[in-house]
């Protein structure tokens, strides 16, 4: 869900027409946005296709390519002619094209598949580690490039889902079947944790994580079909499948969340990630609130002082939340990251600095005494690949301070 589809479900939201169950309802690194200057503003690109690759042997590959269809334009040449797009893949130094007919019954993304050689897709300067792509729509004269990690089979296999179509990225949702592939015969394991739904400290509050210290507990035992099939469903959590050889070799590492996790739908998740900017007794009250719709309402309602001007608040606000888990979630959802918190609060940065280290987020112009620095540390972590620590100092109050005063206030723009 987008700002702009957000902007529409939060003001149905605020005026009371739109009933959210407790229940609720029912896509990475690899995401980036190509304008550099806002790596994490999902809405600066049109486009936002995914990729995997799945290394079949060692000359050849299979790529899966996908992209929604809503996201393509489709033209027609004339009154009678059908409405289609016209799509070009640059993968490596490999150009595909391809074109797509729109009909009433079109699935919301439009997939491919398509097994090259090695040789076919690397460029001289690249190395089998990281593979360039680039989607141009040839109808609406945009594009969008990313990059896609290939990891070892031998060492990272891929998850398939029960239409035999890869993951994108390493989250599926508890209860989803995942499938790999292996010799047949061969015995797996498959351990789990659930995660504790821990919030990141403040920036001027020095409390450590302690998401690197859990320990999956082993949940079953698993064997290739003759085929070379294996499944397993997916718990909520830490989901890693180990080499029942050497359970030290973990093959396989899936993060199941109750949701899509790149969506804000569900009541229960607007009211827990509002934390940032609602006070303890604030908070306690939506969550043992008897309506916490009207809780909710009444709270956005406060800030806002009016309901437009409060559909756009909350508009805002979880369309960070829903950023914040395309780009940073791993072991943790990506609004319950350091990175995750300062997205939300603060909002897309002025400039990011990278190293392979670090990032510093910069917000006003740099080197100006109103500016405020942000640094990351990527940190070493068992169980997740895209773990950063923010670098805390009691110096950033006063900062978080007027930014959580300033959405009290409802004196936040649109990103």
């Amino acid at each position: 869900m987008s700002r702009r589809d957000c902007k529409y479900l939060t003001f149905l939201l605020l005026v009371g027409v739109f009933s959210l169950a407790w229940s609720g309802c029912v896509t990475t690194s690899q995401t980036l946005a190509s304008n550099t200057d806002r790596p994490y503003d999902y809405e600066s690109s049109l486009l936002h296709p995914r990729a995997v690759i799945v290394p079949i042997t060692r000359d050849s590959v299979d790529v899966y390519l996908e992209v929604k269809r809503s996201e393509c334009l489709y033209l027609r040449e004339s009154p009678q002619a059908p409405f289609v797009s016209a799509l070009t893949w640059h993968v490596g130094q490999t150009l595909l094209q391809w074109s797509d007919t729109l009909v009433s019954f079109a699935p919301e993304w439009e997939r491919h598949s398509v097994r090259l050689a090695w040789n076919d897709i690397i460029r001289e300067d690249e190395s089998t580690h990281s593979i360039s792509f680039k989607l141009e729509d040839q109808l609406r004269k945009t594009s969008t490039k990313w990059a896609v990690s290939v990891s070892n089979p031998q060492e990272n296999r891929a998850a398939f889902n029960k239409m035999a179509w890869p993951y994108s990225d390493q989250h599926a949702v508890a209860g989803d079947t995942i499938y790999f592939q292996a010799t047949p015969g061969t015995l797996w394991r498959h351990a789990s944790i659930e995660v504790p739904e821990s919030m990141p400290a403040p920036p001027f509050s020095f409390v450590k994580d302690r998401s690197d210290t859990l320990q999956p507990i082993l949940r079953s035992s698993l064997r290739a079909n003759d085929s070379g099939w294996v499944s397993y469903v997916v718990d909520e959590g830490i989901n890693v499948i180990l080499d029942a050889v050497d359970s030290r070799n973990v093959v396989q590492r899936i993060y199941g969340s109750e949701l899509p996790y790149d969506q804000v739908r569900d009541l229960r998740l607007m009211i827990k990630s509002s934390r940032y900017i609602t006070a303890r007794s604030e908070f306690e009250q939506m969550v043992g609130s008897s309506d916490p719709k009207a809780a909710l309402d009444a709270f956005w309602l406060n800030c806002a002082n009016e309901k437009d001007r409060g559909a756009q608040l909350i508009a805002t606000y979880y369309g960070r939340v829903e950023e914040a888990n395309r780009f940073f979630s791993g072991v943790l959802p990506g609004w319950r990251t350091d990175r995750g918190m300062v997205h939300i609060v603060f909002g897309i940065p002025t400039k990011i600095r990278r190293t392979r280290e670090s990032e510093w987020w910069i917000y006003g112009e740099e080197g100006s005494v109103n500016s405020v620095t942000f640094r990351f540390l990527k940190a070493s972590h068992p169980w997740d690949d895209n773990f950063y620590s923010l670098g805390r100092n009691i110096q950033y109050r006063m900062s978080w301070d007027r930014m959580v005063t300033n959405w009290r206030n409802g004196r936040i723009s649109p990103d």
